[in-house]
């Protein structure tokens, strides 16, 4: 303040008039204002406090404002001086400088893309939930459809009937997977799950048992349709038939009749014949000799059976196969063995003399011919029985092979060709024909042969046997 006052400056000049003061002191006090004036250009907005609350802290200085000082010697109001005004400065505060145009369009541009690809990304997200739940739908719905199919047939496509084998001892199990596997039933498990829970499976709290066989399924089918159609069941209510086959028919005539009264049709019998075999002990004992014709002649053993209409293969051949084992005893068993013969040339033979005699009466001569050529097969080497080639043109009737293999079945056959007896039996034989097979007339016997009235001349030699056929053929 002293200095102030000894300022030269700060002093009242005399010479000055109260005017010149006074103008003085005026633009003293305007240059002071001015200086506030442009400080407060800088400040901050007002704070307007709301609800009572109280203003923050600032970090930046208000800039007082400065009143023109006034000199305590003279009264006189003063403009401040430039470091006094230096001094009360609050510190300049940078300004904003306002975005350029070209640096907004890159901003409004950026904000542009960057909302586009947004809806892009969501718009992808969108598509591709709605494919999925398509997708989803369309597999349920298609599951569903093709079960249903499966269970009960509403919609199945019909076509070529199916053939299929049950192996013996066969379960529910092994029946559905053999289903499966020929495409009778497409969705595996929803249909198991189905079958189980309606338990298929069992029947009055037992494993169910289906028959072995060949079956033929018609595509259009359901799963119960088919399971019943192979399961073992007792037929108590169905009309039946009874049919008599005599003793000497074949196969092929036997399966004929049966066709015929409509219980089953010869192809699934036919188709049936090993796998139902199979079940007997004496059917595994037949040797597959080669040009066989069909393992199971001469053991559908004739007799009278009666049978459900429209009965299974399966179930009509184990009547045929099982009657077959009850006649042949253990009896015959030891007689064969003690002949040095096993069933199966046993029956051949049978079968053999079957068709070569009239009758009964004739049987056990003509096996003692037979008997007694097989002894001597060095010097009678060849049975020559007429029966054996006849058998092969009879089958061959039925159109049931080839030429190609009629040469082969008569070459296993022909017994002027072929050495001992033939490649397996020629027709189904009887009781009587089996036992003369077993215990043949003691004779020495090697030819015989027949009139046109059956009756029957016998001979132990070539030179014998010619005159008996001269004699037959002039006669």
């Amino acid at each position: 303040m002293e200095n102030e006052r000894n300022n030269p400056e700060n002093r009242p000049d005399p010479n000055r008039s109260a005017l010149d003061t006074y103008y003085a002191n005026r633009n003293a006090k305007r240059a002071a204002f001015r200086v506030n004036i442009e400080g407060l250009d800088n400040e901050p907005p007002a704070y307007v406090p709301k609800n009572g609350a109280q203003r923050p802290n600032t970090q930046q200085s208000v800039v007082r404002q400065t009143r023109p000082q006034s000199s305590a010697r003279d009264g006189v109001l003063r403009a401040p001086t430039t470091s006094q005004q230096a001094q009360h400065a609050a510190p300049a505060r940078p300004s904003r400088q306002a975005p350029q145009p070209q640096q907004q369009s890159k901003k409004r541009k950026k904000k542009e893309k960057h909302r586009g690809y947004n809806f892009a990304r969501g718009l992808m997200i969108t598509l591709m939930c709605v494919i999925f739940i398509g997708i989803l739908t369309a597999t349920v719905s298609t599951l569903a459809i093709s079960t249903l199919n499966d269970i009960l047939a509403v919609n199945k496509d019909g076509g070529s009937t199916v053939s299929i084998v049950v192996p013996e001892n066969s379960d529910f199990d092994d029946v559905f997977d053999i289903l499966c596997e020929n495409n009778l039933v497409h969705q595996k498990t929803l249909v198991k799950l189905f079958c189980k829970f309606r338990h298929y499976d069992v029947k009055r709290g037992k494993p169910v048992t289906y028959e072995p066989g060949v079956y033929y399924i018609e595509p259009d089918s359901g799963i119960e349709a088919m399971l019943e159609m192979i399961k073992a069941t007792t037929n108590t209510s169905r009309e039946t038939v009874r049919l008599t086959f005599p003793e000497g028919w074949t196969i092929a005539k036997v399966f004929e009749r049966i066709e015929k009264y409509n219980v089953c049709t010869a192809e699934k019998l036919y188709a049936n014949l090993d796998i139902v075999g199979k079940q007997f002990k004496f059917y595994t004992k037949i040797p597959n000799n080669a040009g066989r014709y069909l393992k199971a002649e001469g053991y559908i053993f004739p007799d009278t059976y009666d049978f459900y209409l429209g009965e299974a293969a399966s179930s009509v051949l184990k009547k045929l196969y099982g009657n077959f084992q009850k006649k042949w005893t253990k009896e015959y068993s030891a007689k064969a063995k003690a002949i040095g013969m096993s069933i199966d040339e046993v029956i051949t033979l049978a079968s053999i003399i079957q068709r070569e005699a009239k009758d009964a009466s004739q049987m056990k001569e003509i096996s003692s011919v037979l008997h007694n050529r097989l002894k001597d097969s060095a010097t009678y080497p060849q049975l020559q029985m007429n029966s054996t080639k006849e058998y092969i043109d009879a089958v061959n009737e039925y159109g049931l092979f080839n030429e190609v293999y009629y040469s082969i079945y008569l070459d296993a056959y022909n017994t002027y060709s072929v050495t001992g007896l033939p490649a397996g039996p020629i027709c189904n034989p009887g009781i009587d024909a089996i036992e003369a097979a077993l215990e043949p007339a003691d004779t020495n016997y090697k030819f015989f042969c027949h009139d046109s009235q059956g009756n029957i001349y016998l001979a132990e030699t070539a030179e014998e046997h010619q005159r008996n056929t001269e004699l037959v053929l002039f006669s």
